[in-house]
């Protein structure tokens, strides 16, 4: 009797997946608010967002900006493709408890 193979990679329905949406944005009309002590207390500004741009997380094209990506549950170190034009370059982000619908949204901003 021939048993069947039991392949001891997890499938994607075993896998926690998670959804991740990354901006490039300029930032535009920045105002910084401030309380009655003249201390930094916020930010007013308008953010436009930018190109098209690869999206690269664990050294691999992942999906472009302003797409929604999806990745494994964990630690991910993210950055933008070339050219270098904005900070930070390269961003930590922890993954967990997102859905297609409300991704963890980061921004990098172009300088």
């Amino acid at each position: 009797m021939l048993l069947p193979q039991v392949s001891h990679d997890l499938t994607r329905k075993e896998k926690k997946m998670e959804f991740l949406l990354v901006r490039l944005a300029k930032i535009e009309n920045r105002k910084d608010i401030t309380d009655d002590q003249g201390k930094i207390i916020g930010m007013d500004a308008k953010f436009r967002f930018l190109e098209d741009r690869d999206v690269i997380i664990g050294g691999k094209i992942q999906g472009k900006i302003n797409q929604t990506i999806e990745l494994e549950k964990g630690t991910h170190t993210a950055r933008l493709a070339s050219p270098s034009d904005f900070i930070p370059k390269n961003m930590k982000i922890v993954l967990e408890k997102t859905t297609s619908i409300t991704p963890m949204e980061v921004r990098f901003e172009k300088i």
